[in-house]
């Protein structure tokens, strides 16, 4: 059965050598995203919480690497990398800080995944507000499956974060 997180990451197309960076305190989606990235040349799974890193290793693989985040640093990826896509199972307390920080490991254009559980319309719009405040465009919600999706776009030119 093909459901609608299947037909959002069947529908991003995959360049060559294509990196996907991932935040997550659990497993939601490293499965699919897994899949989705067998041919890519990263999947990074960051975490804040070293239980969770101890846990998410299991899923490490010859492109799959789980790393715990630094919220310390002043970005999360490293200077020669930037991200193709993002996608966000866990969303820090400080959206402000990680929001300016992850601004920085993406790609010009590059697409923006954040999945809130269903059920809180108004917090999911208090997301895309904040995006928005931090120079995101072409944000938009979605319904998909058990989550609310926020999505957004760094865009070339618009950095004031």
């Amino acid at each position: 059965m093909v459901d609608d997180i299947d037909k959002l990451l069947n529908s991003l197309p995959k360049s060559p050598e294509f990196m996907v960076l991932h935040f997550s305190e659990d497993n939601s989606l490293i499965n699919k995203l897994q899949e989705f990235c067998k041919d890519a040349a990263e999947y990074r799974v960051l975490t804040f919480d070293p239980k969770a890193k101890d846990e998410l290793k299991k899923y490490e693989n010859s492109y799959t690497k789980v790393q715990l985040a630094n919220s310390q640093r002043p970005k999360y990826n490293h200077p020669s990398k930037f991200y193709d896509y993002l996608f966000v199972t866990s969303l820090p307390e400080d959206r402000d800080d990680f929001l300016k920080k992850v601004y920085y490991a993406l790609k010009n254009g590059a697409p923006m995944f954040i999945f809130l559980p269903k059920g809180n319309r108004n917090f999911a719009h208090e997301v895309e507000s904040e995006l928005i405040e931090k120079n995101y465009v072409a944000t938009n919600l979605m319904d998909i499956d058990d989550f609310l999706v926020v999505s957004a776009k760094k865009m070339h030119g618009w950095s004031g974060a």
